[in-house]
């Protein structure tokens, strides 16, 4: 009796050691959930995201939905593959939105004209940039769109690379030729026998230059758009303080007596105070073209305003009638 119940207790023992001995199952841990992605980018293009740090669930996470016992993945099991298709399309938005911003900038520009075009300063080459200082920029470095990956629908093709707008921007800049146009004065107060204008005298004014350019067309942006410019009105600030506006572009002098003696038909100013008091002895004229630039696109019409400005300085006299005995 006393041999069968030593054996008994050296089997519970064995038993007891063994059952301490045996290591925990694996749902007997913490369960874990990812709290950061690696990405990893195959031959393919395929981007695979592979948890690489991980921290245990706790309650609040259990209360969420998490379930507390087994059968649950406890660590970086967890992966996600973006398509080709996805991954194109990213790319596509990315430049688009480059693009954009380039092109706001260039807008952006173009309407700080009077204070970019002057006389000799800033000028449009066609096929080339601006040239001079102080000018606006030069035509935004713009980014191809990519290739789809091979197996991936292309986008349609007639999809722009850009919206028609900024298309024509991009053609006003490398292909129309817009400069600011001169202040007409006639009869030119330089050619006068007084080498002035006179007060109480009736003035010609118009915009030198051309009036209409194009049709021109360009196809830098992926498709052709075509452009043609109109100039529509002149302002004129005489430099005395007033303002002339005329639609079009005035008309000319003529050159002969008829228009010395009688107004334009458009556009003329006749000053009443002399510029002798004005800095530098002469009044800042001051032309400011306003152009309307129409563009035709396969997707798109449109129109585009250029504003444009040059001044010459003149000097205004006043002639004295001298009575002698």
């Amino acid at each position: 009796m006393y041999h069968k119940t030593s054996a008994f207790v050296v089997l519970l023992l064995v038993l007891g050691v063994a059952l301490v001995a045996k290591p925990s199952p694996a749902w007997a841990g913490p369960q874990m959930k990812c709290i950061h992605y690696k990405k990893y980018v195959g031959k393919s293009g395929q981007v695979t995201e592979v948890c690489d740090k991980s921290v245990p669930v706790t309650s609040s996470d259990n209360s969420n939905g998490s379930s507390g016992g087994g059968g649950s993945d406890t660590s970086v099991s967890t992966a996600r593959t973006k398509s080709p298709k996805e991954i194109y399309d990213e790319k596509v938005a990315a430049i688009k939105k480059k693009n954009a911003a380039a092109m706001d900038a260039y807008k952006i520009a173009l309407a700080q004209a009077n204070d970019h075009y002057k006389t000799g300063e800033c000028t449009f080459t066609p096929g080339g940039s601006f040239s001079g200082q102080d000018c606006a920029p030069t035509k935004p470095n713009l980014i191809s769109i990519p290739k789809p990956p091979k197996g991936t629908p292309a986008p349609p093709p007639n999809t722009p690379l850009m919206p028609p707008e900024e298309a024509a921007y991009l053609a006003i800049a490398t292909k129309l030729q817009i400069n600011a146009s001169g202040v007409g004065i006639g009869p030119d107060p330089d050619l006068s026998k007084w080498n002035m204008a006179v007060v109480g005298h009736s003035y010609w004014l118009w915009a030198t230059g051309p009036t209409h350019l194009g049709p021109v067309s360009d196809s830098a942006s992926g498709r052709t758009v075509t452009l043609e410019a109109n100039l529509t009105k002149v302002t004129f600030d005489m430099g005395d303080g007033n303002t002339i506006t005329c639609n079009g572009p005035g008309t000319p002098y003529p050159g002969d007596k008829d228009g010395l003696y009688s107004k334009s038909p458009t556009c003329s100013y006749t000053y009443a105070t002399t510029s002798r008091h004005h800095t530098g002895g002469t009044y800042p004229v001051r032309a400011t073209t306003y152009w309307s630039i129409t563009y035709t696109a396969p997707d798109g019409n449109g129109t585009i305003p250029i504003v444009l400005a040059t001044e010459r300085d003149l000097k205004v006299g006043e002639l004295q009638t001298v009575i002698t005995h």
